[in-house]
């Protein structure tokens, strides 16, 4: 996922946090991966990068810690997007070759 197409889902306009926008790309790409059991069928597959750029921007939005008070679930669309990946035979499963070593 490319910075740049992140800030602009986002309307981010300054430089100021793309380490952390960057990190949490990764994250939020291996995070689908995860939650999915699921890889992109090819690269720049506009559904899977959907559901990364809302998962970034989702955890972007809510960085404070969660309390008693606050709970920012997943957004339902999100959760559609991670429920159709999870569930289409279009998508590889996710390879054990692509997992960290434990």
């Amino acid at each position: 996922m490319e910075l740049e197409r992140f800030k602009t889902y986002a309307r981010i306009d300054h430089a100021d946090e793309d380490a952390l926008i960057t990190a949490m790309l990764t994250a939020a790409d291996s995070a689908v991966r995860d939650m999915t059991g699921k890889a992109p069928p090819k690269a720049g597959d506009e559904l899977f990068d959907m559901a990364v750029l809302q998962l970034a921007a989702h955890w972007y939005e809510n960085r404070t810690p969660v309390t008693d008070t606050a709970v920012n679930e997943v957004p339902f669309t999100l959760q559609v997007l991670l429920n159709h990946i999870a569930l289409s035979s279009r998508y590889p499963e996710k390879e054990a070759a692509d997992e960290p070593d434990q």
